[in-house]
C-alpha cells in the first residue's frame, strides 16, 4: 500500500500538477489540457496566490502527486446589499489509479479549513449536477445548489469545424444552414430596425483592454447579483498577461450615439480528445452585458442581444474558431431568449453550489442573476 502525505503547493509542482489536471479529466474522453506555464499563470500567478491555496496529496513513495484542490480567487463579493469575501474551489482532481481512497475527501477538508483561516464568508464551486463529486464530496462538505447554468453552442466557422473534425464533412450543410442562416435573416431583421440606426460596434483584439474594463464595471454590477469588479491588477493577469497566444483577448463593444452601452470579450482554447484524435478550437465567451436601463420593453432588449451575439459571432469567425460556449443563468431570460433566436444549442449544464462559512451566516436570497465567473465555471480566467 503506497504512502500519501498530504502538503502545500512548492515551486517545481507546475509539470505533475498540470499532468495530473490532464489525466483526470480526461478520463470522460475529452476536455481542456493544461500545460505547466498555463497551469502557473491560472494560479500561481493569479492576485494574492499563498502556497497553501493549493491542497496536494503526494505518494510518497513514487514521488508522484496522485491529487489536488486548488483554492482560488479569494476576493470581495457584492451579493444584494452586503459584501461578503468568497473563496472559489478550483481543478478537483485524482489520479485514475488513486480513487476510491479518500483523497479527495481529504483535500477538500483541508481547502475549507484553510478558507475558514481566512475569515471566508462562502466558498463556491461549480460541478455536475449528475455528477460523483457533487453528490459524494461537495454535499457532505456542506455544499448546496444555488444556481443552474445553462450551456449555449455555437459554431462560427464552419470551415474551422471541418478542418478540426474531417468525419463531419458528410454533414457540413447542415452545419452550414444551423450556424449561418439564423444570422442572415437576424440580420436582416436588424438592417432595417429603426432601434439600430444609432449603434455602431468594435472589435478589438487584444488592445483597447482598459477602456473595456471601465465599461463592464460600469454597467454589469447593475443587473447581476455577485460581480467583483474588476481591478487594473486582476484584469492585467486575466487579459493581459496571458500565457500563450489563444489566450488574447477580442473585446466587443457596442456603442449608442458614441455610448458605450454593452459588450463582450472573447479568448479561445483547444479542447482535446486523445482517444479519437481530436482537437477543437474553442471559443469562450467570459461575459455578455448590456445597459438595460436605456430599453423601454424586453423586445428591444432581445433585440439588442442579438446584435451583440452577431457581432460576438462575427469576432469568433474572425479568430477561426470552431465551436463557441457560453454559461448563462437559468434567470437571466432575455439574453437566454436571444441565443435561442441566433440558434445556439441549449445544453442543461454545470450547477453553481455554495457552502456557507461561518454558523451564523445564511446565503442571501437572489433576485438579479448571479453572475459566475469562467475561472470558476471552466477554469479559466
Amino acid at each position: 500500500m503506497e504512502k500519501i502525505i498530504y502538503r502545500h503547493y512548492r515551486k517545481g509542482d507546475d509539470y505533475q500538477l498540470a499532468d495530473l489536471f490532464n489525466l483526470a479529466f480526461q478520463q470522460n474522453g475529452s476536455g481542456f489540457i493544461r500545460t505547466p506555464n498555463t497551469w502557473n499563470w491560472r494560479f500561481v500567478q493569479s492576485p494574492g496566490f499563498e502556497p497553501e491555496m493549493c491542497q496536494i496529496a503526494e505518494d510518497i513513495d513514487n514521488q508522484k502527486i496522485v491529487g489536488a484542490i486548488i483554492v482560488n480567487l479569494i476576493e470581495t463579493v457584492p451579493i444584494g446589499q452586503k459584501k461578503y469575501l468568497i473563496g472559489d474551489i478550483n481543478d478537483v482532481s485524482t489520479h485514475p489509479d488513486y480513487i476510491s481512497r479518500g483523497i479527495a475527501t481529504k483535500l477538500m477538508g483541508m481547502s475549507v479549513d484553510y478558507m475558514k483561516m481566512k475569515k471566508c464568508d462562502f466558498s463556491i464551486l461549480s460541478a455536475g449536477y449528475e455528477g460523483f463529486a457533487r453528490k459524494k464530496i461537495y454535499q457532505r462538505f456542506g455544499f448546496f445548489d444555488v444556481d443552474i447554468g445553462v450551456l449555449f453552442i455555437q459554431f462560427p466557422n464552419v470551415i474551422q469545424l471541418i478542418k478540426n473534425v474531417y468525419a463531419l464533412t458528410p454533414i457540413f450543410p447542415v452545419f452550414l444552414a444551423f450556424s449561418y442562416l439564423p444570422r442572415f435573416l437576424n440580420r436582416l431583421k436588424l438592417k432595417y430596425n429603426r432601434l439600430f440606426k444609432d449603434y455602431s460596434y468594435q472589435i478589438n483584439h487584444n488592445k483597447k483592454h482598459f477602456e473595456y474594463m471601465e465599461a463592464i464595471n460600469k454597467i454589469y454590477p447593475k443587473y447581476y447579483e455577485g460581480f467583483p469588479e474588476y481591478t487594473k491588477r486582476k484584469f492585467t493577469w486575466a487579459r493581459i498577461k496571458v500565457p500563450v497566444v489563444k489566450q488574447k483577448p477580442t473585446y466587443i463593444i457596442i456603442r449608442k450615439k458614441g455610448k458605450i452601452i454593452g459588450g463582450s470579450v472573447i479568448t479561445s482554447q483547444n479542447i482535446y480528445s486523445f482517444k479519437f484524435g481530436i482537437k477543437i478550437r474553442m471559443g469562450l465567451i467570459h461575459e455578455i452585458f448590456l445597459d438595460k436601463s436605456i430599453f423601454d420593453n424586453s423586445r428591444n432588449l432581445v433585440l439588442s442581444y442579438i446584435y451583440l451575439l452577431d457581432k460576438i459571432i462575427k469576432a469568433a469567425t474572425r479568430r477561426f474558431l470552431a465551436v463557441l460556449m457560453y454559461l448563462s443563468p437559468l434567470k437571466d431570460k432575455d439574453l437566454n431568449n436571444a441565443f435561442i433566436k441566433m440558434n445556439f444549442l441549449k445544453i442543461k449544464s454545470n450547477v453553481t453550489m455554495i457552502k456557507e462559512m461561518k454558523a451564523n451566516l445564511e446565503f442571501p436570497q437572489i433576485k438579479a442573476p448571479l453572475f459566475v465567473p469562467t475561472y470558476v465555471s471552466f477554469g479559466f480566467p
